[in-house]
C-alpha cells in the first residue's frame, strides 16, 4: 500500500497541495544520502523511470567489459567490484552498501567496466536510467560535487588496499581491510572500532589476496590476543589496532 507524504506549503490560492505516493523506488531514492536532499519533484521524476532489480546471491549486476547504461542505488544487501584472475583467483576491489550509489556508467559511459559488480547476498538494487541522473546533475551542480568527493574518496580506498598489498604482512593486510570496514562503516567508541556486519574470512580473503586459510590463522591469533573481539554478527577491533592510523 503506497503511503502519502505531505508538504506544509501551500500553494498560491492558499489550499493545501495534493499529496503524493511515496512508491518504493522513491523510498530507495530518499534513503540514497547523495539523492535525499533533492527537491521533491526531482525525486518523483527519477522514481517515475527507474526500476527496482531484485539479485540473487552471486548474481552479476554488471559484468566485466560491458558498457553500463544506468546508475545503481543498492537499495538491501551488499554489492563488490570483483577481479578475477584466468586461473580463478580474485580480489574485491570495493564493496558497496545500502544507501550507496553507484554512478561510473553516467560519469563515463565510454569506459567498460574494468571487473565484475556482484551481489554478496541476496540484493536490491534501483537502476536510474543515464539521461535521467545526467538531467538530475545538471540542475543540481551540488550533486555533482558530492559524486566528485565520493569518488575521491573510493580511489583513497583503492591507495590504500594497493599499498597494504604491495608492503604489508597478511596480518597488516587484515588490520588494514577491517580498520577501512570500521572508517567505512562502522562505530569508534572507547574500547574500539565496531565493525556492526562482522565480514567473512572469505570476504577478507578476497580483498587482500591471501587464501581464506591464512586469514582464518590470522584471525585467530589475533582474538587470541585481544586484539579482535567478536560480538555476535559484529566484530570489535581493539584500539590497539586504531593507535597507528589515529
Amino acid at each position: 500500500m503506497a503511503i502519502a507524504t505531505a508538504s506544509l506549503d501551500l500553494d498560491r490560492y492558499g489550499r493545501s497541495p495534493k499529496l503524493s505516493p511515496v512508491t518504493p523506488e522513491l523510498a530507495a531514492l530518499q534513503a540514497c544520502p547523495l539523492l535525499s536532499a533533492a527537491p521533491a519533484p526531482s525525486l518523483q521524476a527519477l522514481a517515475s523511470v527507474s526500476t527496482l532489480r531484485p539479485m540473487a546471491r552471486g548474481s552479476t549486476v554488471a559484468a566485466e567489459g560491458s558498457a553500463v547504461a544506468h546508475a545503481i542505488v543498492v537499495v538491501r544487501g551488499r554489492v563488490r567490484a570483483v577481479r578475477r584472475a584466468p586461473t580463478g583467483r580474485e580480489i574485491a576491489v570495493e564493496i558497496f552498501r545500502a544507501g550507496d550509489l553507484i554512478a561510473d556508467g553516467v560519469l563515463s559511459p565510454a569506459s567498460p567496466l574494468a571487473n565484475d559488480w556482484e551481489a554478496i547476498e541476496a540484493t536490491t538494487v534501483l537502476m536510474i536510467p543515464r539521461d535521467a541522473l545526467l538531467g538530475h546533475v545538471r540542475s543540481a551542480p551540488e550533486l555533482a560535487l558530492a559524486l566528485a568527493a565520493q569518488l575521491l574518496r573510493r580511489l583513497d580506498r583503492s591507495k590504500e588496499l594497493a599499498v597494504g598489498l604491495a608492503l604489508s604482512d597478511v596480518q597488516g593486510r587484515v588490520v588494514s581491510a577491517l580498520v577501512a570496514l570500521g572508517r567505512q562503516d562502522g562505530v569508534e567508541g572507547p574500547d574500539g572500532l565496531l565493525i556492526r556486519q562482522r565480514p567473512t574470512q572469505q570476504e577478507i580473503a578476497n580483498q587482500i589476496g591471501a587464501c581464506r586459510e591464512t586469514v582464518s590463522r590470522t584471525v585467530s591469533e589475533m582474538v587470541r590476543q585481544g586484539l579482535l573481539t567478536p560480538k555476535g554478527r559484529s566484530l570489535l577491533l581493539s584500539r590497539r589496532l586504531l593507535a597507528p592510523s589515529a
